[in-house]
């Protein structure tokens, strides 16, 4: 019997003595608890974290499978995570993400491509959660997020590269969740969802901290629906823009995956009729082994090629499916389209593993110099109940990345990117590891963040198998090709605008990362991909 073994069957004796702990699945984050919420479709409302568990103290850090970075390195739960590179300077890097408990958004920022990391929190304070970033050609780097009462979209903006930020900017208001922000030719867009539907605000970006004001809110036919993203691509008033979401928002599926266009951008047209996308079996609220207290949405993304290049104009949608709902076999799918969303193609598997176990969370994002995508995800993959923290088959995950260079055909073998095994029970988190992860790709390079608790570099201050640290490595995307820049003017709605005045961060410490030399080991051979037998469809959790 391997020491491993040993220590998962005393950790397994010390569990069963451990009381268990209930939590609610609808709280809001304060100081020290939570609150109930009554409404069923609102992910942004966190559960307070779960109380640590004993048997972890039993584990010790392994050594790193890959090159890994961690990027936080700080107390508690950061989860919910956002990296942003400056395409005005790629040594830039910024990373985002919820930071229980503190009213706060965690940010970090580099000056030396992800070396060291400066560390503190922005909107301070003023803060519940949900933050998600976006930087544009002039060096804008813009990011929405819900206020610490859960009742306002903000929007506030750096232009020092994720030095300081501006005083926020209210795109929205009353019952409010998971907001998205993408960044066009001279445009800026938000979008969330608004009482139950989907609601979208664009403004004019015509240089370095001019923008604004944003346009009046934009209902979104028959956009009944939650837990999407948003896309900005080419054409006059700063580009088109298209929108994504799933209904319904409750209950481990099936649903359907929507999309709207509005054709004109920043025009005076606004948003036309519903196009369904695709059905999926991953529901708003879909429990699978390794996010078993949070679950997962099918989380819908999507990117729109604006490069001028072989791909121009072509949106690239990626969403997570179950081949027989409910057997836990989650799958990355990626559906493109050629003429602004109103047929889509046939859908394309993303992850190339041989097993039944779950790929979730995943992240679409454009290389706007090369035009190649890339998508990253959490995959258990590797968890076969002998590799792992424990000796639960499918409740583990790394990190995996990819992409592709043929306009969403074919796809690179996907490539692991974490250090080791994470696992969200472990973490004690409301979230688990969230509802959302973002990415960025720039110049050949995907940026890459996720929670991660394998502390594997024995950097995580909290031990390993506790809470999550972020943790970073990035993937060369080989095979792109330059495309050319569009030469198009950005052209603006005619409106008055503003620039938000800077204010200071909380305070950061500069602090060096340690690099280390990553131990090579060998790739594990797939097993044959089963045929998966469905389970019986457990009774949802009632949101109180």
């Amino acid at each position: 019997m391997n020491t491993r073994l040993r220590l998962t069957m005393l950790a397994t004796v010390f569990a069963l003595l451990t009381p268990t702990t209930s939590i609610l699945h609808a709280q809001m984050p304060a100081a020290t608890d939570g609150i109930d919420v009554p409404d069923g479709t609102r992910k942004c409302i966190k559960p307070k974290e779960r109380a640590p568990k004993p048997t972890d103290l039993l584990f010790t850090p392994l050594t790193c499978l890959e090159p890994v970075v961690n990027v936080s390195a700080t107390t508690g739960n950061q989860a919910e995570s956002f990296v942003n590179v400056n395409p005005t300077n790629t040594n830039n890097l910024v990373a985002t993400s919820n930071d229980p408990f503190t009213n706060s958004i965690f940010r970090a920022y580099s000056t030396d491509a992800g070396a060291t990391w400066t560390r503190g929190t922005i909107a301070t304070g003023v803060a519940c959660c949900d933050g998600q970033a976006a930087w544009d050609t002039f060096g804008n780097l813009f990011l929405v997020y819900i206020n610490n009462s859960v009742s306002q979209i903000n929007v506030i903006l750096s232009t020092d590269g994720g030095v300081t930020f501006s005083a926020p900017v209210t795109a929205g208001s009353g019952s409010v969740d998971q907001p998205s922000i993408a960044v066009g030719n001279g445009s800026v867009w938000v979008d969330w969802n608004s009482s139950g539907s989907m609601v979208a605000r664009g403004a004019p970006v015509t240089g370095l901290g001019t923008w604004g004001p944003f346009n009046a809110q934009q209902a979104i036919p028959s956009a009944t629906g939650s837990f999407g993203g948003i896309a900005v691509g080419p054409g006059p008033n700063g580009g088109k823009v298209i929108v994504t979401y799933q209904s319904p928002t409750g209950g481990q599926g099936p649903a359907t995956i929507f999309a709207n266009v509005d054709a004109d951008g920043l025009g005076a047209g606004g948003f036309g009729a519903r196009i369904t996308v695709s059905s999926t079996n991953v529901g708003g609220f879909d429990f699978i082994p390794a996010q078993s207290g949070r679950s997962v949405d099918a989380e819908a993304g999507l990117v729109w090629d604006a490069t001028g290049g072989p791909f121009n104009n072509r949106i690239y949608l990626v969403y997570t499916d179950e081949t027989v709902n409910e057997n836990n076999d989650t799958d990355i799918i990626m559906r493109t389209s050629t003429d602004d969303g109103a047929t889509w193609s046939a859908p394309v598997r993303v992850n190339d593993d041989a097993t039944t176990n779950s790929q979730f969370l995943p992240y679409v994002t454009l290389d706007s110099t090369t035009g190649t995508v890339a998508v990253g995800f959490h995959d258990c993959r590797n968890d076969d109940g002998v590799n792992g923290t424990n000796n639960i088959p499918n409740d583990d995950a790394e990190y995996f990345g990819t992409f592709t260079t043929d306009g969403g055909a074919t796809w690179a073998s996907n490539r692991r990117l974490s250090g080791g095994f994470s696992n969200a029970a472990a973490a004690g988190n409301g979230v688990d590891y969230g509802d959302y992860v973002g990415l960025s790709a720039f110049a050949g390079k995907l940026y890459t963040l996720w929670a991660d608790n394998a502390n594997c570099d024995g950097t995580n201050p909290n031990g390993t198998l506790h809470q999550f640290d972020l943790y970073a490595n990035p993937l060369t995307l080989t095979g792109g090709s330059p495309t050319p820049t569009p030469t198009a003017t950005p052209t603006a709605t005619a409106t008055a605008t503003f620039t938000p005045t800077p204010t200071p961060t909380a305070t950061a410490t500069a602090t060096a990362t340690a690099t280390f030399t990553p131990t090579p080991t060998p790739t594990p051979t797939p097993t044959p991909r089963a045929t998966p037998t469905p389970r019986p469809r457990p009774t949802p959790v009632p949101r109180p």
